[in-house]
């Protein structure tokens, strides 16, 4: 338009009387109205096209644009209105101007009109294309108090002011604690987890700026200091959006277990009080639980907590011994049996590291011990469930555990179950729906996104995938799953270059290198012309597969040649994948590039033997496979 920023936004607002946020907040929700009206998707798909990040913010700000709720436009008019009803105050007071209408305010000046007919295009294109910039930490003031909930908090990692940087798993295991407890208080509408905030442990980045990016109003800071017995914790709650001073605190009790349990329940039920936030009387039990009685276990328990945390080879290697000598200290400290059979079931399934067999024995014994212990724990209950679809094949009790938590969303969070499998067994719209309540309740979790721009891909939508990862790569630039999926995600779009700098990331900046990541490596050396390279990168498959690596090297052996038509070396590898009993062969209903194989025997026994027939989904013809670049 050839002004500044600051003129443009001045301008707009003397001629059509609102803000450039709010011209483009009500630019989203009309076109939201059209598409609810012409075509048949849900709310949270609409919300998703016209730029809102959260499909709950869209549906309350639909109903205060327009006086009716998303679901009621199929039974409303052109008009928005039911039989003789008249038109809301909210939408006559909040209609856009038409050019039209902008053109007899303009009192016939051809040029004046041809600026601001210009003016507008430039803001309506600003508009549709505004949801890459949901990404960027300047959002206006207007649209952060309206996206920004009222009882919701994050807790920020506990400064270690021990003056020992090796009593740093402490000052975060504390944190995590209090994040925990959080958890259970119904009353308070969001609790941002530890896995989210302790990206902030070294920031620079204003509370202001943080608290917009977690969605939260509360931020809790602290430090801890330990002086001989004594432990102390020093606490301030800030209104993240005024930074205004809400509450502090001080806690003093001896560094023994029960005292530091204590600690987090006083922690805890202050930030309640100070959030009006009522505890239910079946919450308090969990609030004041003791989760052991040895000062010695809970410290090996720490310390293992802030290994697993790290999520590499090594620090899994790290924390194994310190779990069991938690455990050998406590024999029914429930944290530490999940905590040890987490680490035994991830290293198992994504980083290689440990023998899939072997991982899961040990994995599985520790998290039903856990639920012998502690019967009603949802969020063990969710890793054992998780371990029957990857490791066990078991989908007939993997599809009753999946219906379950459909009708009772509360008891469980976890992607394994509510995108994977569903992805997996054809349910992508659940898949998304799932998302979108996930990133609703916790949006800095990169690896949602990367579940729901599957199952978009999955539903032909290339350029919505495409465009949810334009917003998300710069925010998970350090994250091994999020970069590990969205360079999958990447190949299966005909993105390459895109999936080549993501490979690139992954290569540079972690030590795990998992055979998802050496077939990457092959295909792209393949498709360079690089036979060298590209023999160098099979012979690791194959050398994996000798070793008996976990990570599923001989399915992704399998996908090489049917991407290069070898299809009898492709069902070579599938046995053996099946042999194996690789993780990755969970896939083989929805894996695209097995589309050529499914019209053979072969194919049709290996579907029965992986054990989908189980929960009679039929499989899926070669045709039925989302048509990529």
């Amino acid at each position: 338009m050839g002004m500044s920023r600051s003129s443009l936004h001045r301008k707009l607002q003397k001629f059509l009387g609102i803000s450039t946020s709010q011209f483009i907040r009500e630019y989203r929700l009309k076109r939201a109205l059209e598409l609810l009206r012409e075509e048949n998707i849900t709310a949270s798909e609409v919300a998703y096209r016209v730029g809102f990040s959260s499909a709950t913010y869209f549906s309350t700000s639909f109903h205060k644009f327009y006086g009716y709720t998303p679901g009621e436009v199929k039974s409303r008019n052109a008009d928005g209105l039911v039989e003789d009803e008249k038109p809301s105050i909210t939408e006559t007071k909040h209609a856009l101007p038409s050019l039209v209408d902008i053109s007899k305010k303009q009192k016939g000046s051809v040029k004046k009109t041809a600026v601001y007919a210009t003016l507008l295009v430039t803001l309506t294109c600003a508009a549709l294309f505004s949801y890459y910039a949901t990404s960027n930490k300047n959002n206006d003031t207007d649209q952060f108090q309206n996206t920004i909930e009222e009882k919701s908090i994050a807790v920020l990692p506990f400064k270690n002011w021990t003056g020992d940087p090796d009593l740093e798993y402490i000052s975060d295991g504390m944190t995590d604690a209090v994040i925990s407890r959080l958890t259970k208080i119904s009353s308070i509408e969001k609790v941002v987890p530890f896995t989210s905030t302790v990206q902030y442990k070294e920031t620079n980045k204003s509370v202001k700026e943080i608290a917009s990016e977690l969605g939260v109003t509360n931020l809790l800071q602290g430090n801890l200091q330990i002086s001989g017995n004594q432990i102390k914790i020093n606490l301030q709650m800030v209104n993240g959006r005024t930074n205004d001073h809400l509450w502090s605190e001080e806690y003093t009790k001896e560094w023994k277990s029960d005292e530091i349990f204590k600690i987090q329940t006083q922690v805890v039920e202050g930030i309640a009080a100070n959030m009006n936030a009522t505890i239910a009387d079946n919450e308090k039990k969990y609030i004041q639980k003791v989760s052991t009685r040895s000062k010695r276990a809970y410290s090996y328990y720490l310390q293992a907590e802030f290994q697993r945390h790290k999520s590499n080879s090594l620090a899994y290697t790290n924390a194994i011994p310190l779990y069991e000598k938690a455990i050998e200290l406590d024999s029914s400290f429930v944290e530490a049996y999940w905590g040890l059979g987490s680490v035994w079931s991830f290293g198992g399934i994504i980083w290689g590291v440990y023998d899939e067999r072997t991982a899961w024995k040990n994995a599985k014994n520790l998290f039903e011990k856990a639920l012998e212990i502690d019967p009603t724990n949802k969020v063990v209950e969710e890793e054992l469930y998780s371990g029957y679809l990857y490791y066990d094949w078991n989908f007939e009790e993997v599809e009753r555990y999946y219906q379950r938590v459909l009708k009772d969303s509360i008891s469980d969070d976890s992607p394994p179950i509510n995108a994977d499998y569903a992805i997996k067994t054809g349910r992508y719209q659940d898949a998304i729906r799932a998302m979108d309540e996930s990133i609703s309740v916790d949006p800095t979790v990169g690896v949602l996104y990367c579940f729901k721009a599957e199952a978009l891909l999955f539903l032909n939508k290339a350029d919505m995938v495409i465009n949810l990862l334009n917003v998300t790569n710069s925010l998970y630039n350090d994250n091994f799953r999020y970069l590990v999926e969205s360079a999958k995600l990447y190949f299966y779009l005909g993105e390459h270059e895109r999936s080549k700098i993501q490979l690139n990331k992954l290569l540079t900046q972690f030590p795990d290198y998992p055979p998802i990541l050496i077939w990457l490596n092959a295909v792209y050396a393949q498709m360079d012309g690089s036979s060298k390279e590209t023999v160098r990168y099979l012979n690791e498959l194959r050398e994996k597969y000798d070793e008996g690596s976990s990570g599923s090297p001989a399915w992704f052996l399998a996908l090489y040649y049917c991407m290069l038509d070898d299809y009898e070396q492709a069902f070579d590898w599938l046995q053996k994948s099946y042999d194996r009993h690789e993780v990755e062969m969970t896939w083989l209903r929805e894996e695209p590039l097995l589309a050529p194989l499914r019209n053979d025997s072969r194919y049709e026994d290996l579907y029965e033997n992986v054990g989908f027939s189980s929960i009679e989904l039929p499989i899926k013809t070669s045709s039925e496979v989302y048509s990529s670049k």
